[in-house]
């Protein structure tokens, strides 16, 4: 979802809807493979000890891979409930944390290693999130800009659910080609700043088994399933968990995770 395909969200709006389920997204939303902490390391050139800003760092999914790689992070996030349960993540490690917007946030740190944001920076306008990325960085540092995404095409039990969807939800039923398009797009708008270079698009493949309650949680953390009118919402619900139990009580969920990484230009 961007901002240029749905002009009238209220995007502050969205953020508190997230900070209003911060429990939920802690317990439900997935982490990232450490294959792609690996590669962001390779690829950036890190090493223990080098500095990290973190955009966004929700309950703190990313932060705990790179932190206990050896990184110190400062982390930027606007809501006060998600930044609560990081803090309590992270008390006894080299982070440090602003409850901010990353595009009102005050420049008073500079000269980072790498500039992180793990499933957040779509969240943050285009024309001040590169430029105030390349602001942050030291000469030769980089962006890693992470998503965890949804790749087809889809088996038996997402078939059926889709099913579900068309009937309760027919608006958030994404294209078949939805996640190509989705990295061309995101690639695109990094070179499009021209602030970076070098740019390099890792994936990493993994899956994850999910029972009913944890994949409903799941549906309830994205922002898309909030919006939607609570008895619909609850249908749509009451559907997929219905196709999950007809298909033996569990569901594995695919995700390709994407590592964007480029290097800034000084």
């Amino acid at each position: 979802m961007s901002k240029e395909e749905t002009p009238n969200i209220d995007w502050k709006a969205e953020s508190d809807r997230f900070d209003g389920v911060a429990e939920r997204y802690d317990q439900h939303r997935p982490s990232y493979p450490a294959a792609l902490v690996e590669g962001a390391i390779e690829v950036a050139g890190l090493r223990p000890g080098d500095r990290i800003l973190e955009i966004g760092c929700g309950p703190g999914k990313a932060t705990r891979l790179f932190v206990e790689a050896g990184f110190q992070l400062h982390c930027i996030e606007p809501g006060a409930n998600l930044l609560a349960i990081a803090k309590q993540h992270f008390s006894s490690y080299p982070v440090t944390f602003e409850c901010a917007r990353f595009e009102e946030w005050e420049e008073t740190q500079t000269d980072f290693d790498l500039v992180m944001s793990a499933q957040a920076f779509h969240w943050v306008p285009e024309e001040i999130g590169y430029a105030k990325t390349a602001r942050a960085l030291r000469p030769g540092g980089h962006i890693a800009l992470i998503w965890n995404m949804y790749p087809g095409p889809k088996n038996h039990i997402f078939q059926d659910i889709d099913v579900v969807y068309r009937e309760y939800a027919p608006e958030i039923v994404r294209p078949d080609d939805d996640f190509e398009r989705g990295i061309v797009k995101r690639k695109q708008s990094i070179l499009d700043s021209k602030l970076f270079e070098g740019l390099q698009v890792l994936r990493y493949p993994w899956s994850e088994i999910c029972d009913v309650d944890h994949y409903l949680g799941l549906l309830d953390t994205y922002s898309d399933h909030l919006r939607l009118p609570e008895d619909r919402r609850q249908r749509l619900y009451d559907g997929v968990a219905e196709v999950i139990e007809s298909h033996g009580g569990t569901i594995e969920k695919p995700y390709v995770a994407v590592l964007f990484i480029a290097k800034v230009k000084k």
